[in-house]
Formats: structure tokens, C-alpha cells, sequence
């Protein structure tokens, strides 16, 4: 099975690893808690969701268009 990896965007910097093997995402106003299958928790404030892509089991975060 081929679980979900998380990147995070910057048009500067460009595309990087988060987190890879993620079980679970959830958001709480502007906090998404990212849980891997080992049960690490990343945390990270201030993020929305750019893209998720089923097929490749990719989630892209941005920062939020102020």
C-alpha cells in the first residue's frame, strides 16, 4: 500500500518533503496536524491545502495568498 507524502511549495524554494507514510491529516482553524504511520505528529501553522493528487498520493501545501 502506498500511503500519502506531503510537500510544502514556496515559490522561491520550491517543492520539499514533509512528511511521507501520512495515516491522517486534520486542520484546526490554521494548524494541519499531520500524523505518519509511525505516529510522529508534525504540526504546521499558517498552511492550506494546494492540491491533493490521488494518484500519485501526493498533498501539496502552500502558504496562505495574504
Amino acid at each position: 500500500m502506498c500511503l500519502l507524502k506531503v510537500y510544502f511549495e514556496d515559490p522561491c524554494l520550491g517543492r520539499r518533503l514533509i512528511v511521507e507514510n501520512v495515516i491522517l491529516i486534520s486542520r484546526e482553524g490554521n494548524t494541519i496536524r499531520i500524523l505518519d504511520a509511525e505516529m510522529n505528529e508534525t504540526v504546521l501553522s499558517d498552511a492550506e491545502i494546494a492540491t491533493i493528487d490521488a494518484l500519485n498520493s501526493t498533498l501539496i501545501l502552500k502558504r496562505p495568498d495574504i
